[in-house]
């Protein structure tokens, strides 16, 4: 996010963790909180905080502290599966296909080029690996696999996180938020193996298609958050809708 202004820097990751949900009780940090978790003066966090304000999402009182009078109004932005599937008219689900601990090479070259990993690296960097198929009213619609870098989050996140829920709200808890997204989508005939999983095989012969997209999520900073490969039924998505270029809404994913 070179050449935006600090304070507008805060103000995005602020209304990434309102979005997030991450003040449930309607309170938010102090100046000094922030300043110091964002590494930014006082000054920067109470300009952004003046913005919030303006907007009337927020309202300050002195002795009171800062607190949340709405969400932000919802912007372009990433747009989750879930949204997609809710808009549909579907109830989303997610099956956990398998989640674990990989060293980068195992992932592939798009993966290691994507997560900016050294070649150097490639040999050791270990990755989390998570492969989740996405449903609507149970009916499989996109078999997912997630990439992320294992020093960006905890070492026991395997064991902690239930991979189900929102992956967003899994980013806010380790003070992440995807901010844009690059993604490259190609249609194609499904596979044995994705007609199976997809349960695609009751289609005719000409509707057994599906999109392979393959995305790199990055944060505010400009850091890469995750690498995705989607494989989706052509069915569901054939009038796609999806923005890569987002605005600072942490929703699920």
């Amino acid at each position: 996010m070179a050449g935006i202004a600090k304070y507008h820097k805060v103000l995005l990751r602020l209304e990434a963790m309102i979005q997030a949900g991450l003040f449930p009780d309607g309170k938010l940090p102090s100046e000094p909180e922030l300043a110091e978790r964002f590494k930014v003066s006082r000054s920067v966090v109470r300009q952004a905080y003046s913005e919030l304000e303006k907007r009337g999402i927020i309202e300050r009182r002195p002795g009171s502290g800062t607190t949340l009078r709405r969400l932000p109004r919802k912007k372009d932005h990433i747009v989750s599966m879930t949204d997609q599937i809710k808009d549909a008219g579907m109830e989303p689900s997610t099956v956990v296909m398998w989640a674990e601990r990989i060293i980068a090479d195992e992932a592939g070259g798009w993966v290691v080029q994507a997560l900016a990993i050294a070649p150097e690296a490639v040999a050791t960097t270990p990755l989390y690996c998570i492969d989740r198929l996405r449903c609507g009213d149970d009916k499989p619609l996109a078999r997912q696999t997630l990439y992320l870098l294992a020093e960006q989050f905890r070492d026991d996140l395997l064991e902690t996180t239930d991979f189900t829920k929102s992956i967003f709200a899994l980013y806010a808890a380790h003070d992440r938020f995807p901010a844009r997204a690059e993604e490259t989508i190609e249609a194609r005939w499904a596979e044995p193996q994705e007609l199976e999983f997809l349960q695609m095989s009751g289609l005719p012969a000409e509707e057994r298609l599906v999109y392979v997209r393959d995305r790199l999520t990055v944060d505010f900073d400009g850091s890469p958050l995750e690498a995705m490969h989607s494989i989706d039924r052509w069915d569901f998505f054939r009038r796609y809708r999806y923005s890569i270029q987002g605005a600072a809404r942490a929703g699920s994913t």
